[in-house]
């Protein structure tokens, strides 16, 4: 085995394809697997801990929305930068870099809070601080799963890592309630740091063969950070299909945005059911996300990626224009679980699709292209979905995020380098 091949996931002649859990006998993505679920569980800890440390002593909703602007200001003022720097250094350094900085920031706010109190400028400085390090530590991640695993477990790995994070983060945030109710917001906060700690050692152990950037014939022909941002911007517009899907994305994450974020109002206001139906609403849409994770690589989407993405992304603002019309509990839940469901098989479609069909050297700067783009148009959803449910109430908030979604996914319809993009023959 060369220093660049991933290792076998199974002995020859083991027949185990249907298992999407095989890909855990990699240790490197076992590693991986293991230091990004627990990290995961600590950020949700984490986050309801500063929500409620924020607006318990300052009861300003303004409050609250600086919290959430901070942690996507860096990527969108760094993205780029980011991406070309995971293009040109070492990725697992880097990873493993973020993850350290990561728990000394929650290690330093626990010690602040449990000494001098809460400070909102101090914690908003702080988590920009650690939203400068995930914008690196996300695309780093993605850019470095095909150097670990070979192309025909990218689905199943993909799959893992969005699953098993997403039900962390369910059973995180009622954790970070308890904690604060018995011992402490410090104490929460420190565990979210050690959380990044374990994550960091899980990195340290790791392997990861080295990929094209890193040879030094190409190290020499780079000038400068910023000509390798507009080599990878160049890159992105030369890749048609990937560009109408980026910005269809955008589009899409505009609208849905507004149905994610206002779930509790809609729970309560709308089906009248309060704390507990909002709960099943969330469970039902964390399910739908963790299920839909694991399905590409039983589908096999990776050999038409293109034709996947249509009707998952395309339909899903059906199941939101449902959640408008409809009053039961019942069929509300049924409506987020195929949402949610299609929705993640669309991503985890989407980012092996990328993985595969993408040169290494731009991994890193599409990837943190597609986010910054995404990204941007999350708090303006935001901001619009608040004035709607203020102006009309949230059915017709719904309604608007539902269309919206439709009406935003019409291009990859429309486009024939986005069907066919990603093909390959069934005996590949």
């Amino acid at each position: 085995m060369t220093e660049g091949t991933p290792p076998p996931l199974a002995p020859p002649g083991h027949s185990d394809s249907s298992s999407p859990v095989r890909v855990l006998r990699n240790r490197n993505f076992a590693r991986l697997w293991v230091g990004s679920v627990t990290a995961a569980a600590g950020t949700a800890v984490g986050g309801i801990i500063l929500v409620w440390l924020v607006y318990s002593t300052t009861h300003s909703p303004i409050a609250i929305s600086f919290l959430g602007i901070v942690q996507f200001l860096p990527t969108l003022g760094f993205g780029l930068v980011a991406g070309a720097l995971i293009d040109r250094l070492d990725r697992r350094r880097l990873m493993l870099t973020c993850d350290i900085g990561r728990s000394i920031c929650f290690g330093a706010l626990a010690v602040f809070v449990l000494f001098y109190g809460v400070d909102l400028e101090v914690l908003l400085g702080v988590m920009f601080i650690v939203a400068t390090f995930s914008t690196v530590f996300r695309p780093a991640t993605n850019a470095a799963l095909p150097r670990i695993l070979p192309s025909m477990a990218l689905a199943d790995g993909n799959g893992l890592l969005q699953g098993g994070s997403t039900i962390a983060q369910f059973v995180g945030s009622p954790v970070g309630g308890v904690l604060i109710l018995t011992l402490g917001a410090t104490v929460g906060l420190a565990f979210n740091a050690l959380t990044f700690a374990i994550s960091g050692s899980m990195i340290f152990l790791m392997m990861i063969p080295p990929g094209a950037q890193t040879s030094p014939s190409r190290r020499t022909r780079r000038s400068s950070v910023l000509s390798d941002v507009r080599e990878g911007l160049r890159f992105v517009l030369t890749q048609r299909a990937l560009l109408i899907i980026t910005l269809t994305a955008m589009g899409a994450n505009f609208f849905l945005t507004i149905w994610g974020s206002f779930l509790v109002i809609y729970a309560g206001v709308h089906l009248h059911q309060g704390a507990a139906g909002f709960s099943v609403l969330v469970a039902a849409n964390t399910g739908g996300f963790a299920l839909g994770a694991l399905l590409p690589g039983r589908l096999r989407t990776d050999r038409a990626p293109g034709l996947w993405i249509l009707p998952t992304w395309g339909i899903v603002g059906l199941f939101v224009l449902g959640l408008a019309w409809t009053s039961s509990l019942v069929l509300a839940v049924a409506l987020s679980v195929c949402a949610s469901t299609l929705l993640s098989i669309g991503n985890t479609t989407w980012l092996s699709g990328v993985q595969r069909t993408i040169p290494d050297e731009f991994l890193g700067r599409y990837f943190a292209t597609d986010e910054a783009g995404s990204f941007a148009m999350i708090p303006i959803g935001l901001a619009l979905g608040g004035v709607l449910i203020f102006e009309v109430g949230i059915v017709w908030a719904y309604v608007v995020a539902g269309a919206g979604a439709l009406a935003s996914n019409i291009p990859l319809f429309l486009s024939p380098e986005v069907r066919s993009w990603g093909q390959r023959p069934a005996t590949e």
